[in-house]
């Protein structure tokens, strides 16, 4: 549709039909460089700003009417139905947190006294076999 040759460069384009739309890019005059490419698009309608004079028009009429009132309550009520139905399941994610944490402090209390109690019985048992083995009969001499 377009083409531009320039390092700097605009390209505008009208459409007939609306859809998805390509965007090609070469880099054939710089091989051993790169490209850095910003795109910004933007769309422009025929008769947008009589759309937009109109529009304007209309909100000075629709201010202060009972319905543009009830619609902005019935979007306040949404907001806060959504807002309590986040906090009511952040509430929910903290109280399954605690009882998991509880659980797990639970766990590791008991595997460390488990541990414990092992840690003794080794001391105890190396003790034990230590002791017996410098230990002589009364009738052998120790030397």
């Amino acid at each position: 549709m377009a083409s531009v040759e320039d390092t700097v460069g605009l390209i505008s384009f009208e459409t007939k039909a609306t859809g998805f739309y390509q965007l090609c890019l070469g880099n054939y005059k710089n091989h051993f460089g790169g490209v850095r490419v910003f795109v910004n698009f933007g769309v422009y309608y025929e008769g947008a700003e009589e759309m937009r004079r109109q529009a304007k028009e209309g909100e000075k009429v629709l201010n202060n009417t009972l319905s543009n009132i009830e619609a902005s309550i019935n979007k306040i009520q949404n907001q806060v139905v959504q807002m309590w139905r986040h906090y009511s399941y952040a509430r929910m994610r903290r109280g399954a947190d605690h009882y998991l944490l509880l659980s797990n402090s639970n766990y590791v209390t008991w595997w460390s006294a488990a541990q414990s109690v092992v840690i003794v019985v080794a001391g105890y048992l190396q003790l034990f076999f230590l002791k017996r083995l410098f230990h002589t009969n009364a009738s052998r001499p120790r030397c």
